[in-house]
């Protein structure tokens, strides 16, 4: 387990460039409330040793695990610098933690998958704009533009008729006149919206995603979240989604999964959605390089 804080350690100093578990606290960790809430939950358990992942940890730490078992794969990458340095700006830019690491996550996504990505948000422009664009390796002709959505956290009072009003809002990013602004003629635009609950359980509101209401400004909208699958003492977290629209093919399937297995061995696992199965066999590949006893 130990090895994942310090994969957590690695994602926070490059992104947002300082130390995270050194001790005592860095006082820039005290102003974000979020990196000192998974701080304090680290500590806890490095001074205390505790074996079971307690609820804390699910709620506080796995939010940084998510992106940052895709950070060690993607500086891999030729395009992790300037990828780096994106993102660098969108932490400085922006207030909302979770959004902000959504994006990433997405980002990290097509990466993964062997996109070209572009971050087209200027904010020092006037009007709406979407986040970012990407170009599939075998349809480099056709332009798709990415505009995400984080409700992480709102389980409670996440109802689906505050889910559409929000997808109207977002659509308007997509109108033309904002479009034009980018530079950048688009040839699909995608919405994907962040669902994951805050214990990383199945998201009550996917029973009501039928009432979903699409947009003609959008030709899908995709609701992903992450999912803790749990098999007596083992842990996997992984990415779901579904998708809504006039749109045949899949997209952001490729991901890394955190895992916690019995014997406490963390690694990752990089695996093809939707919804696997398990452990299934023939779907996962181990990254050995990453395997740990702790």
């Amino acid at each position: 387990m130990y090895k994942s804080f310090q994969i957590i350690d690695d994602f926070v100093k490059e992104v947002y460039g300082f130390n995270f578990t050194k001790e005592p606290m860095d006082p820039k960790i005290a102003g974000i409330r979020e990196l000192k809430n998974a701080y304090d939950i680290i500590l806890r358990m490095n001074r205390s040793q505790r074996k079971p992942l307690p609820s804390e940890f699910v709620k506080c730490v796995y939010p940084l695990l998510e992106v940052s078992v895709q950070w060690v794969e993607l500086k891999k990458k030729n395009l992790f610098k300037a990828f780096l340095e994106k993102c660098k700006q969108r932490v400085r830019t922006q207030s909302n933690f979770y959004g902000t690491i959504f994006e990433i996550d997405m980002a990290s996504r097509c990466l993964l998958s062997n996109w070209d990505i572009e971050f087209v948000e200027d904010y020092t422009k006037e009007g709406k704009q979407i986040d970012f664009v990407f170009h599939r390796e075998n349809k480099q002709d056709k332009v798709t533009g990415v505009e995400c959505l984080s409700k992480r956290y709102a389980e409670g009072s996440l109802t689906i008729n505050k889910i559409n009003r929000d997808i109207s809002a977002k659509a308007k990013k997509f109108r033309q006149k904002y479009i034009k602004k980018l530079g950048t003629p688009l040839d699909e635009g995608l919405l994907i919206i962040d669902i994951t609950t805050a214990d990383y359980s199945s998201p009550k509101i996917l029973k009501d995603l039928y009432r979903t209401r699409e947009s003609s400004k959008l030709d899908a909208i995709i609701f992903t979240w992450r999912e803790d699958i749990i098999d007596s003492e083992n842990h996997s977290l992984r990415a779901k989604y579904k998708t809504f629209g006039n749109i045949n093919e899949e997209y952001f399937s490729v991901t890394y999964a955190a895992e916690f297995h019995k014997g406490h061995v963390f690694f990752m696992r990089k695996y093809i959605e939707p919804e696997p199965a398990f452990s299934s066999a023939g779907s996962e590949e181990s990254i050995e390089d990453y395997h740990q006893k702790t």
